[in-house]
């Protein structure tokens, strides 16, 4: 009997795959579960059948685990952009907005302000 490790269970190597998957052409990929498979065609195919028997999809990536990197949760410096200032961007600038807006069009000067200033 001739040594076969292509049909031998043991000798193969299964990777787990991340599985991510749009739903429809304007959505975005969102991940959905693991798999694991010996290559990245039969993840494709495993997280068919396991995630999509009975939801529709246009379109689904597996990812080897292996190639996604991360930061670590203690990295907390990563996340601080010291270049420049954003502190625009936060909500909470915002907060007298109303206030201000209310006002500046008291101040601001009307068509019929504009109308009585070119008569005279």
């Amino acid at each position: 009997m001739a040594d076969n490790k292509e049909n031998d269970p043991e000798s193969q190597h299964y990777d787990v795959y991340e599985v991510f998957v749009q739903r429809d052409p304007l959505g975005y990929h969102t991940h959905i579960g693991s798999v694991v498979a010996a290559s990245s065609e039969m993840a494709q195919i495993v997280a068919r059948e396991n995630f999509l028997r009975r939801d529709t999809a246009i379109s689904i990536w597996v990812v080897r685990q292996t190639n996604i990197h991360e930061t670590s949760y203690e990295d907390t410096d990563f996340f601080v952009n010291r270049a420049t200032d954003k502190s625009y961007r936060d909500v909470a600038g915002y907060v007298d907005n109303a206030k201000k807006w209310k006002a500046f069009k008291e101040r601001a000067i009307t068509i019929d302000d504009l109308v009585r200033d070119a008569k005279r």
